[in-house]
């Protein structure tokens, strides 16, 4: 076997464990993704959470009465402190997928140069090969020369 041909079949073992990390990168970035649409749900639950509460409190605010003023302040400032966590944890999120993203693009690209480099090789074995079959064919001319002599 030529040195380029065992190139070759060293890089297609590469390409496949390239292949199979982007793809674990992929999978993982959809879970991020996953993540971050809960996120997203539980942070929209929250801020309804609050705007609810702050019709309630007019509400209460409006009646002559007032007796649930201070338990629906109370509430108000809970639903605001876990709206804000909510979306601290959305940024987070947010910033991991960005994280995966660069993941995602240097396996892409490390992917693409080794298929670039099998490319390579398979072009300089198939140079080779026809410079091999060439010096066959003029060794074999040269052989019929001789015996028509």
């Amino acid at each position: 076997m030529t040195t380029f041909a065992q190139k070759i079949q060293k890089m297609e073992s590469l390409i496949k464990i390239r292949q199979i990390q982007l793809d674990q990168q992929i999978f993982i970035m959809q879970q991020i993704q996953t993540k971050k649409q809960h996120a997203r749900d539980e942070l929209l639950r929250c801020q309804r959470m609050y705007i609810q509460g702050i019709d309630r409190l007019n509400q209460e605010r409006q009646s002559p009465e007032r007796r649930m003023q201070e338990a629906l302040e109370r509430s108000i400032d809970l639903a605001k402190s876990l709206w804000h966590n909510k979306l601290l944890d959305l940024r987070a999120v947010e910033e991991e997928e960005r994280a995966q993203e660069h993941s995602i693009r240097l396996a892409h690209k490390n992917l693409k140069m080794l298929e670039k480099l099998d490319g390579r090789y398979t072009v300089d074995l198939n140079e080779h090969l026809k410079k091999v079959e060439q010096k066959q064919l003029d060794e074999f001319s040269i052989q019929n020369a001789r015996r028509k002599f």
